[in-house]
């Protein structure tokens, strides 16, 4: 078991990047209240989530509680069956996702809702303001694409492989 102390190790310093960030937020940013950074591109923006991404769900919070928890246990189910034969990028996808749920996990526990503050204000085609979030968010959406690049990347060797076997028969 060669890689668990660095997923460990990736894991607590995002919990505590994740953490330190929200709590800076809170202490320099009246709820509601919106700092820009760059004016019109990005502001500091202090808000409540009691739902999940764009405020989904928001009126059912055990739900959210419970799915979340779920998802958690199942990632490291996953994580621990895949630690040693997974790629190293698939594995830091999982410490990047499991950094983003716990995170946002620990807010839901305390405080009932996920603290957000960065807000990018560029309209997007079709989608207008984006929404505010936070460093556990940026987690899990790079996490996800590291995820996906890691298993696009390992489709056409398993494929050749596959090739190969067929074709030395």
């Amino acid at each position: 078991m060669r890689r668990p102390p660095i997923f460990l190790l990736v894991v607590a310093l995002g919990l505590i990047l994740d953490q330190v960030s929200k709590a800076l937020a809170d202490r320099a940013i009246g709820t509601g209240q919106s700092v820009p950074f760059i004016q019109d591109v990005l502001h500091f923006t202090h808000g409540r989530n009691t739902g999940v991404a764009f405020s989904l769900f928001n009126r059912h919070p055990g739900w959210i509680l419970v799915f979340t928890c779920v998802a958690i246990v199942a990632l490291v189910v996953w994580w621990w069956k895949s630690r040693e034969t997974a790629p190293v990028t698939g594995l830091w996808a999982l410490a990047l996702i499991m950094v983003g749920a716990v995170g946002n996990l620990i807010d839901r526990l305390f405080l009932g809702y996920v603290r957000d503050f960065i807000d990018f204000r560029p309209e997007i085609p079709l989608i207008g303001h984006w929404a505010v979030f936070n460093v556990a968010d940026i987690c899990i959406c790079v996490g996800v694409g590291l995820y996906l690049l890691s298993e696009f990347r390992r489709q056409p060797k398993a494929a050749e492989t596959e090739a190969a076997k067929t074709s030395a028969e």
